[in-house]
This record gives structure tokens, sequence and C-alpha cells, in this order.
């Protein structure tokens, strides 16, 4: 009579046996650079200020864009489907998501306020600027990479992407002020590439560096 290859006990998986963790998607930095025409012309992108970026992100998201995979076409023959992989992807490029905390800086001897949004209104600007009509071209309105890094519980890169050649289509989160809600205030950014590589079991690059 056949029987289960894995009967459900501890000693019978792989994981367990061996202490394996599992991923989590909490634990990830994102790394910016300014947009070329920006970068070391205003104060603003400094990298005390890309820092900081780096440390308002709330969330990632739009991910699975980068795992391309041909759709599927089909034929009929005498009335049957014949299925095959289509020859060229729908999209080749990768668009994605991060939201961003906002937050007012009081002191005086520090001009940090609304920081967040002050960074992604004047890289807008880059696109079409509504006040003087000014389009900037695309080596300028780009910045060189954006890096999303996954990591363990201690730490330790288990995947990062490096995305290149980055600029930014569109922000929101800013349609609506509301007398009733008490959530803190959000900005989303969605940004686009072309071209990113993605490493895995990237072992010896570690968050803390």
């Amino acid at each position: 009579m056949e029987q289960l290859t894995h009967l459900p006990h501890i000693r019978n998986t792989h994981a367990g046996l061996n202490q394996w963790d599992p991923v989590h998607n909490s634990i990830f930095e994102v790394t910016f650079t300014a947009p070329r025409k920006l970068e070391g012309v205003t104060d603003l992108f400094n990298s005390d200020n890309i820092t900081i970026l780096k440390e308002q992100v709330v969330s990632v998201s739009g991910l699975d864009a980068l795992q391309k995979i041909a759709a599927a076409g089909q034929q009929k023959f005498l009335g049957v489907d014949v299925s095959f992989l289509n020859p060229v992807l729908d999209s080749t490029t990768a668009e994605f998501t991060i939201v961003f905390n906002l937050n007012l800086d009081p002191r005086e001897d520090k001009n940090y306020d609304a920081l967040v949004l002050r960074l992604f209104k004047e890289w807008g600007k880059l696109s079409y600027n509504i006040a003087t009509g000014h389009r900037a071209l695309k080596k300028d309105y780009i910045c060189d990479t954006l890096t999303i890094s996954q990591a363990n519980r201690d730490g330790i890169v288990w995947r990062s992407i490096i995305f290149h050649d980055v600029f930014i289509t569109g922000m929101s989160n800013l349609d609506t002020l509301d007398y009733t809600s008490s959530e803190a205030a959000t900005l989303s950014v969605t940004f686009r590439a072309d071209y990113w590589e993605e490493n895995l079991n990237n072992l010896d690059w570690n968050l803390d560096r």
C-alpha cells in the first residue's frame, strides 16, 4: 500500500532539523542616491538627508514586477487548444512604490521640516516644473542606483536588488485632509527602472556596514 513520504513530525523536515529561519518581509532597507541634476547642487540632497530618507521608509510594493515570465499563448487545431509560451514579454520594466513617513522637525537650527516631501517635490520638478515649464533631460532626472536589501534576523543580507537609472513617475497620499482621522500622514512615491540586478545569498553584505 502506498504511503506518504513525509509524516507530520519535526524530524521529517529539513527546516526543523537544521534550525532554518523563515524569511521576514519586515527586515529590509532601501538605499537611495540623489538624481544627477540635484546631486551636490542643492543642500537638500546632501548625504545626511539621503540617510534620513532611508530612515523614513515604511513599505515597498510592486516587486512582483521583477518576476518576468512570458505569458501563455494558444492556437486552435480542430477545435482544441494548443498552449505555448509567447516569445516576448509584455513588459521588461519595473515599477514599484515606496511609502514614506512624513515628519516635522521643530528645531530652529535644522531645516528638516517635511524633508521627505520637499526632496521628492524637487525631484518631481525635473520631470516638468509646472511653475516654469522647464523639463530636464533623462541624464539629469534619473538617479544612478536605488538598492533594496532584505536580511535575516541578524542583519545579514540574503537578497539585494539594485535598480539602475531610476526616476519617479508619481506621488500620492496627499489628496485628502480629514478632521476625524488620527493616522499619521505618509507619502507614496512610484519609481521606474528599465534595468536592475538581483543577487541572492550575498552573505558577505551586512546591513550594519
